[in-house]
């Protein structure tokens, strides 16, 4: 999920395991641990797209990389805590402010840091208020918490690695301001008391509690919806091999299907808030055959262990052709489903398949149009509805 919901997530494990003894620092070094595993993206700095993405939610995400870096953090944040916390929140802040190209949003993040900084420098730290072993399990589960959301959304985690398998249970966006904020404004309460105080762990249980419950409320969204789009698919007689279901961003009210035929995709959304339980699904020409010639490619093989099958070729241009990774579902601009996250396929000098990451070149008023779209669909209307 987002840094903000990992930075909430790890606050509040930190709060639960050390909290009672070392009050805010808990909370501190908790959201910082949970962080942690999201810092591979300065792969990307190093990579190329494809390998970053490969390697993006794989080993920091793993339950060997909690057991093994819990007790290194937690000797860090003991003894040497002033200049690991200077040297975590410029890891932290370094990565956006390095790869966006926004100057106010760089000059922003660089006051952030300049002042945490300052305050972290000028603070006197207590390092021995609590036992390694308490700071060890502080480390791991708000390392290994981190994960385990993760493993709740599309992208899915490594969880197991070195296991080639990735987890994912697609019943969450990776942005959801319902599970978020709530926890949120809890956690922020709960650091308002003093680490003794029986509200400040009321608060703090209270948004664990709301963002579980709402966890669970997805998961059961997310089976009371596929049960739908099965039905639907099975009156409207098309013969499907695989189906998969995501949540659209930013909620868990409209869904959105996508079921697999021999050479075609069917698409369909279907909200909570709609009035009959009538879908309708968009074809969209899979278009396999185009990659046919290289289907034992070492690099085709690659995405197709990153998409895990679910794809679409497009041959737009006559001179290259794009695999969209289909996981997530199409995003929909009028009443056409196009795709977001994709490769472009080229021969490079060498003659040798190669890809270069593809997002679509989307206007402001295309943006405007599909997030009305998105808004309708949430609140049961039809994409033409006004």
């Amino acid at each position: 999920m987002d840094s903000l919901t990992q930075i909430v997530l790890g606050a509040a494990v930190g709060e639960v395991a050390l909290g009672k003894k070392i009050g805010n620092k808990a909370m501190l070094w908790g959201a910082i641990a949970g962080t942690i595993p999201d810092l591979d993206v300065y792969q990307s700095l190093f990579f190329d797209a494809l390998t970053a993405n490969e390697l993006h939610r794989g080993f920091s995400h793993s339950i060997l990389f909690s057991i093994v870096f819990a007790p290194i953090v937690a000797w860090l944040a003991r003894t040497k805590e002033k200049w690991s916390l200077v040297g975590f929140i410029t890891l932290i802040l370094g990565y956006p402010f390095l790869s966006l190209d926004n100057s106010v949003v760089r000059i922003v993040l660089f006051a952030i840091w300049l002042i945490l900084v300052v305050i972290t420098i000028k603070h006197s730290y207590g390092t021995h208020s609590a036992s390694q072993r308490d700071w060890t399990k502080l480390m791991f589960w708000s390392l290994v918490t981190h994960p385990l959301l993760d493993c709740h959304t599309t992208w899915g985690t490594q969880l197991l690695w070195p296991l080639p398998y990735k987890l994912a249970w697609n019943n969450i966006f990776v942005v959801d301001p319902f599970y978020t904020v709530p926890f949120l404004i809890c956690v922020v309460i709960a650091l308002c008391y003093h680490r003794e105080s029986k509200k400040r762990k009321y608060f703090n249980r209270v948004g664990i509690i709301l963002s579980s419950i709402y966890m669970l409320w997805s998961l059961g969204a997310k089976y009371h919806t596929y049960s739908i789009f099965q039905d639907n698919l099975q009156q409207q007689n098309i013969a499907y091999t695989r189906l998969t279901t995501v949540p659209t961003p930013l909620n868990t009210v409209l869904w959105s299907a996508t079921a697999e035929t021999d050479s075609a995709y069917y698409t369909g959304l279907y909200s909570l808030l709609d009035d009959d339980e009538i879908i309708q699904f968009h074809k969209i020409e899979n278009n396999h055959g185009l990659i046919e010639e290289w289907e034992e490619e070492d690099l085709i093989n690659r995405l197709n262990f990153l998409s895990k099958g679910w794809y679409v070729v497009n041959d737009e241009n006559p001179d290259t052709l794009v695999y969209n990774d289909a996981r997530f579902g199409p995003m929909y601009a009028s009443d056409t489903p196009m795709y977001g996250f994709g490769y472009q396929l080229f021969m490079n000098n060498s003659n040798v398949l190669s890809v270069t990451q593809q997002r679509p070149d989307i206007d402001e008023e295309t943006g405007e149009q599909m997030l009305s779209i998105l808004w309708r669909r949430i609140w049961g209307k039809n994409i033409s509805q006004k």
